[in-house]
């Protein structure tokens, strides 16, 4: 029960230190390519939620979460064939939007590059959201797995401690393997008299 406590008292710890994250900045975009690979980088402080959306093989905007550009924001190229072009605008609700005007920027790698992690790759498939949600699922099914093995072990304890007590039961008393019949009960009926 303690150890359940425990748990939930860290998880809870860990998810309040979420909320009162410090600002979250954006330093600089970095276009590079590697093996024929288009990657854009986002050189931040911390991770945070990325939408891509696409115009066209050439146009996207990143719509980011939580984050604000930096006054010294830079755009870096590494082994980049050709032009990059890039335009922030601070969006409603404490969002960045970031319009990317390259070639095949579409089918780019989006990377979170920040100081605490390795870099981090955003896709479409599982986005931070749907990493989040994962990672809450999972932490709570292992929670449940650990409280219904608990429970069944208890349960197994205690039908073993039942079958051996029926096993010493059997093994004192003779009578309790014998099948009640007729001719027990005229049998028994006799021994007394002979004891008498």
């Amino acid at each position: 029960m303690y150890g359940l406590v425990a748990k939930l008292i860290v998880i809870m710890l860990i998810s309040g230190q979420c909320c009162f994250a410090a600002q979250n900045f954006l330093n600089s975009v970095v276009f590079e390519q590697v093996d024929g690979q288009s990657n854009i980088v986002l050189r931040t402080d911390g991770i945070a939620r990325v939408k891509k959306t696409v115009q066209s093989n050439d146009r996207i905007t990143l719509t980011i979460k939580g984050i604000t550009p930096s006054t010294n924001m830079s755009t870096v190229y590494k082994n980049f064939n050709g032009m990059a072009k890039i335009v922030s605008e601070d969006a409603k609700n404490g969002e960045l939007k970031l319009h990317i005007i390259s070639p095949n920027a579409a089918n780019a790698n989006i990377i979170f590059n920040t100081p605490d992690s390795a870099p981090i790759y955003v896709g479409e498939r599982f986005g931070q959201e749907k990493a989040n949600w994962a990672l809450t699922t999972l932490i709570f099914a292992g929670l449940f797995l650990v409280t219904t093995s608990h429970r069944t072990r208890k349960r197994i304890k205690r039908r073993e401690l039942r079958d051996r007590e029926i096993e010493f039961y059997k093994a004192k008393l003779p009578s309790m393997n014998y099948k009640p019949t007729m001719r027990y009960a005229m049998n028994s009926i006799q021994k007394e008299q002979i004891l008498r």
